[in-house]
């Protein structure tokens, strides 16, 4: 019984950190293979006691930190989401990183489905930690590990994603890419079909260099290094070819790790692992997700990403390039994946959330430290308020809200609270957008009682 038990074990502790690691690294798609996989094992194998598997564990795996959600009771039925982070981590460095890649993975046990969002890593956003203002999103782990932020860098992102797009998230996983290659070198290599020639002559090294990175067209064997060069070589071609090639990585991994004998290979990928996944999630949470993955049907997985049909390109004024999101588009898309229909237990998205509208606030009055007031009373209602400061009059008898992004559930709950008339509701879509909507205090606002 115990020599049966013993790589069983191993398997399932693979499997669950495998399902993590391919998540992170392979984008979109990544999820129905994992599922397909974990669906094939979990139907012939006699699974033993978790709690057994987790005491024979090292003590180091075992550890987890408080995450920002309360942590769903899954037996119950509650969605449980998932923030994956991957970093290109180098052996050199102490860090802080940027993640490369920023995936949400929802899993829900009601409705036996799955989904994952992919988050691009330019997507220019508030990150809620001082001194961090507006910038890329991939910038959140980089800024949450220099400031010494609570949790450091994942709890950060963790909390920029609830931020911006009112997802609560219960546990990260952060993956670096070594790890990836090491276990596609553990299962001998995979095979790609490259549908075009890879022709990068400028593919930066881990040293700060480049390197001529050259793939022909054609069915070719690649290594760990190799595959995940041609996942991420991005000179030649866009990040949605990109993603693209990292779903063939996923699906040529997959593949192979199902025509080896898994068994005899999963004590390698263990020890690859160990180094190679960093999450607050203990062993015995990833392994009791085993059955509900086995439950849920390939056509039950939704897969989807913030793309150019959600936000727009636009240059800084530093010159950098980012994309601006278009939160109203984005608000839809979270309301698709994140909730769901008809159950008691669904991730609960206002429209005032899902709107996750930028406000300015201005004193357009003679009053000293107003339009600090409403920027608490505003944050204390969940309201993302990036910024306050003194309208170019000071003599507004009334308060006036311009909406420049159409952001009706907001604009509407402003009206009220703020007894704004609707004379003084102002739309201009087409000035700058640096915010959604600016609330120009008048002297006719009062403070409410807090």
């Amino acid at each position: 019984m115990q020599q049966k038990r013993t790589p069983l074990k191993f398997i399932l502790w693979m499997l669950a950190g495998m399902f993590f690691t391919l998540f992170v690294c392979g984008g979109i798609g990544a999820g129905y293979y994992f599922f397909d996989t974990i669906r094939e094992y979990t139907a012939t194998a006699n699974l033993p006691n978790i709690a057994g598997i987790v005491a024979d564990l090292p003590s180091q795996v075992q550890a987890a930190v408080p995450t920002l959600a309360p942590p769903p009771n899954v037996a119950a039925g509650e969605r449980i989401n998932i923030l994956l982070l991957g970093i290109d981590r180098r052996v050199d460095e102490e860090g802080p990183w940027r993640t490369d890649t920023m995936i949400v993975a929802t899993l829900d046990p009601k409705t036996k489905s799955a989904g994952m969002l992919t988050i691009p890593r330019d997507l220019y956003v508030p990150i809620p930690a001082p001194g961090a203002g507006e910038n890329r999103i991939n910038t959140a782990n980089f800024y949450g590990d220099s400031s010494n932020y609570p949790g450091g860098g994942p709890a950060l992102a963790e909390k920029t994603v609830e931020y911006n797009f009112a997802i609560p998230i219960h546990y990260y996983v952060l993956v670096d890419f070594d790890g990836f290659r090491k276990i596609i070198d553990a299962l001998g290599g995979i095979e790609i079909d490259v549908p075009e020639t890879i022709d990068d002559p400028e593919y930066p090294t881990e040293d700060y260099g480049i390197t001529h990175l050259y793939i022909p067209a054609g069915r070719q064997h690649m290594n760990g290094d190799l595959a995940l060069k041609y996942a991420r070589s991005r000179k030649s071609t866009s990040d949605f070819d990109r993603s693209r090639r990292q779903m063939q990585v996923i699906v040529a991994t997959r593949d192979k790790a199902l025509k080896i004998n898994a068994l005899a290979q999963a004590p390698q990928l263990l020890a690859q692992l160990r180094d190679a996944v960093e999450t607050d999630m203990t062993p015995e949470q990833m392994l009791s997700l085993a059955p509900l993955a086995a439950q849920i049907r390939s056509d039950n997985i939704k897969s989807r990403s913030i793309d150019l049909t959600m936000s727009y390109e636009i240059k800084l004024n530093t010159g950098a390039d980012v994309l601006w999101p278009d939160r109203e588009k984005i608000g839809a898309l979270i309301q698709e994946m994140f909730s769901t229909p008809q159950a008691t237990n669904a991730v609960a998205i206002s429209p005032l959330k899902a709107e996750a509208a930028r406000i300015i606030i201005l004193n357009g009055t003679n009053k000293d430290g107003i339009a600090a007031m409403a920027s608490r009373y505003l944050k204390s209602n969940g309201f993302n308020v990036i910024q306050i400061g003194n309208a170019e009059k000071r003599d507004y008898a009334k308060t006036v809200l311009v909406d420049l992004a159409n952001k009706p559930a907001t604009m509407e709950w402003l009206s009220q609270h703020f007894n704004v008339d609707p004379g003084n509701v102002r739309r201009n879509p087409t000035a700058e957008r640096d915010s959604d909507i600016r609330v120009i205090l008048g002297n006719d606002w009062t403070p409410p009682l807090q």
